[in-house]
This record gives structure tokens, sequence and C-alpha cells, in this order.
């Protein structure tokens, strides 16, 4: 089993193919991306 994210107290190391992947079903829209990845990590950081 290979891992796809790993989750530090600062950091996010995410598979990059899991990136472009998102960009893609998103039709290219890269920021919408980064927005939903920025949310992501605000929720994180909020739980601990």
């Amino acid at each position: 089993m290979s891992q796809k994210m790993i989750v530090t107290d600062k950091t996010i190391l995410i598979d990059f193919r899991l990136v472009f992947k998102a960009i893609r079903e998103e039709k290219g829209e890269w920021e919408k991306v980064e927005q939903e990845l920025e949310a992501n990590w605000e929720s994180m950081k909020e739980e601990e």
C-alpha cells in the first residue's frame, strides 16, 4: 500500500498525481482546486 497524503502539524504532502487529477476533474480550473485544498487544510488545523 502506498501513501497518497502525509499530514503533519504544518505541512500536507500530496502525491502530485492527485493534484493534477483534481485539476483535470475541474476542467483545468486550478484556482478551484487550490481553494478546496486550502479549505481542507484549514479544517484539519481547526480539529487540533
